[in-house]
């Protein structure tokens, strides 16, 4: 697989009274050209923390200790710093567009500086780019509603103007940080369509984090799953899902609700994610984890080959849940 995106051993650090600690890493991801890799893994296993760390966004207190960013140019993966990334062929779009917007200006506006502060053209050649790209994002009436302000949009076109924004750069590479979180199914479902269509007009490449499963599994083509800040588990996500081999993995798809069997009772995962603090020297899942062994305990296993496409970071892999003690 040709990469168009290379991350390798990164680790952010985090200062706590004078000990580091990492919450996150080492972490190695690759990203090729016009394809989408998930992110899945439950609420603070470190998915958008990652996706921050690559741009140089990450939260006062937090720092990326270590590791690599590289980005094709020239058909040559080439080192590159967070902050030269940013609004330089990748493109972030977040979680909450509400918070990402200013509400001080209208949103053709937001647009428009976006275009004019990296592609140096003029006020007049900015307003009408950013009026093409609220039109690219599906957005109605876009002349008119450029001079909207934020307040006045939905919570759907509000995205599809965070969208915009993340394109106003020319960006290849958009990085989608549970960009459906806080919309409704419907809306959710136009997002999604929508980055489809966009990635297919314009040859986008896609990283999107979320903790919905059913959402990976229908928009893309590799996945990875973290846990505790660590990928234990990736590959296709049609092999991933059809055969997974990590405990962790195996808990996630068991955990989604039946609606084939909606009386049917659901299974949860025991116990909690731990917390930087508690991370030990073994397998970060093996307090939770129904087949966990003393050799579990021993270190953190390394992701290793399957043979059927995928990696997983399991001493036991090769096990069934049958055999669980």
């Amino acid at each position: 697989m040709n990469s168009l995106f290379d991350i390798s051993g990164l680790r952010i650090d985090l200062d706590a009274h004078g000990d580091r600690l990492s919450p996150v890493g080492p972490v190695d991801l690759t990203l090729a050209k016009d394809e989408c890799l998930g992110i899945v893994g439950e609420s603070g296993s470190g998915k958008s923390l990652t996706l921050k760390a690559l741009l140089g966004l990450l939260p006062d207190g937090l720092s990326m200790g270590a590791g690599q960013i590289r980005i094709e140019k020239g058909g040559d993966l080439v080192a590159c710093q967070p902050e030269r990334l940013r609004g330089h062929r990748v493109g972030l779009i977040s979680q909450e567009p509400g918070a990402a917007l200013d509400p001080l200006m209208r949103v053709g506006g937001l647009i428009a500086e976006v275009v004019q502060r990296h592609a140096g053209c003029s006020r007049t050649e900015a307003a009408a780019r950013a009026v093409d790209l609220m039109r690219q994002v599906g957005i109605p009436d876009p002349e008119r509603r450029a001079r909207f302000w934020p307040h006045e949009l939905s919570g759907g076109l509000k995205q599809r103007i965070v969208i915009a924004m993340a394109l106003a750069c020319d960006s290849d590479i958009l990085l989608c940080d549970e960009p459906t979180t806080a919309l409704d199914v419907t809306i959710q479902a136009q997002i999604i369509r929508l980055l489809r269509d966009l990635r297919d007009k314009r040859s986008l490449s896609l990283i999107f984090v979320t903790h919905d499963l059913a959402l990976i599994h229908e928009i893309a083509d590799r996945v990875a799953v973290m846990y505790a800040g660590l990928i234990v588990e990736t590959g296709p996500t049609e092999a991933v899902f059809a055969d997974p081999r990590h405990p962790y993995t195996r808990a996630l798809l068991a955990a989604i609700p039946d609606m084939d069997s909606p009386d049917a009772d659901l299974q949860p995962i025991a116990g909690a994610p731990p917390a930087a603090t508690e991370f030990g020297e073994g397998c970060r899942f093996a307090p939770r984890c129904r087949m966990s062994s003393a050799a579990c305990v021993a270190g953190q296993p390394e992701l290793e080959p399957t043979g059927a496409g995928t990696q997983v970071a399991c001493v036991n892999w090769r096990r069934s849940e049958k055999d669980a003690p």
